[in-house]
């Protein structure tokens, strides 16, 4: 396969019935010079093989399909769809999220001519998404309703980013040199692996933003279990584990060096949110009393 602008990089897993739908976002964008490299990870490689038949011609020798006879789990997919591309931007998209058929236009042009900033190169560009919230019956996935999941973004904050991901990796457009920089995804990994990334690559690169909804995430709630469900959903506990693993690691990482870093930094924010929530909580508490007819008086009284 020859070099390209874009590598564009699926993992998948016996999700043949969402991955067609991925397929076709990828032959839909307007900007034609990428390559797709589908990662077939543990899944069956006929079912694959035999989707993809469909839509050889429309590829144009832009497609290559890797069979990992054993799961490897998604960052390690992830990497192997990297070593097996040649571009000088990536970009994951999930088997079961899509894009507006410009997205590749705009975040090429971005990042071919970035605006100017201090010292900190830009090596990464994201775009607002939408959520977009559906049904699946197993064959076929029905929306339910589409809002904005990110538009509050007004620019990419490294310390946003360090209370939690704002942004899915479908929305995320970045140059291979700063991958192969960070030494790819983390592989033991089994959740939270494109936060881990971005919030690395936040550290060494600035990452813009395109305000326009050129990505959709796309959430199947209903779903919290088995393959066809969101990761964050079916995954929840795993989730709330590997976040508590992650900043123990960065903290301990900063007491070892004795220094303020990356480490105290997204334990700060968590605490900051962990405060936000309670004071929420509370003031939601002292509204609904003050519905009391009862304790209304006494509320005024002790406010005069």
């Amino acid at each position: 396969m020859t070099i390209s602008r874009v590598a564009v990089i699926t993992r998948t897993k016996n999700r043949t019935a969402l991955l067609g739908r991925a397929i076709e976002s990828v032959l839909g964008q307007s900007f034609r010079d990428w390559q797709h490299v589908i990662v077939n990870d543990g899944g069956d490689p006929l079912a694959v093989d035999g989707l993809i038949e469909r839509y050889q011609e429309l590829y144009t020798g832009r497609l290559r399909v890797i069979h990992n006879p054993d799961s490897l789990g998604m960052e390690a997919a992830s990497n192997v769809g990297v070593r097996n591309s040649q571009s000088d931007y990536i970009v994951i998209h999930d088997d079961d999220d899509t894009w507006h058929p410009d997205f590749l236009l705009r975040c090429v042009a971005y990042l071919d001519a970035p605006p100017p900033v201090l010292d900190t190169p830009v090596a990464g560009v994201v775009t607002w998404s939408n959520r977009i919230i559906e049904s699946f019956d197993g064959v076929e996935a029905r929306t339910l309703k589409v809002e904005p999941l990110n538009t509050w973004m007004k620019e990419v904050s490294l310390y946003r980013l360090a209370a939690n991901n704002p942004f899915p990796p479908i929305s995320f457009l970045f140059a291979r040199s700063a991958l192969e920089q960070l030494d790819g995804f983390r592989e033991d990994l089994p959740v939270l692996g494109d936060w881990h990334f971005h919030l690395r690559f936040s550290a060494q690169y600035e990452i813009g933003l395109i305000p326009e909804l050129l990505a959709n995430y796309h959430y199947r709630e209903a779903i919290t279990s088995g393959i066809y469900g969101n990761t964050v959903t079916a995954g929840e506990a795993t989730h709330q584990r590997y976040d508590l693993l992650l900043r123990n690691d960065w903290l301990r990482a900063d007491l070892k060096q004795g220094r303020l870093g990356l480490g105290f930094l997204v334990n700060f924010v968590a605490s900051v949110e962990i405060m936000n929530r309670n004071v929420e909580r509370l003031f939601g508490m002292v509204q609904r009393l003050k519905s009391f007819g009862p304790l209304r008086w006494l509320y005024y009284r002790l406010n005069r």
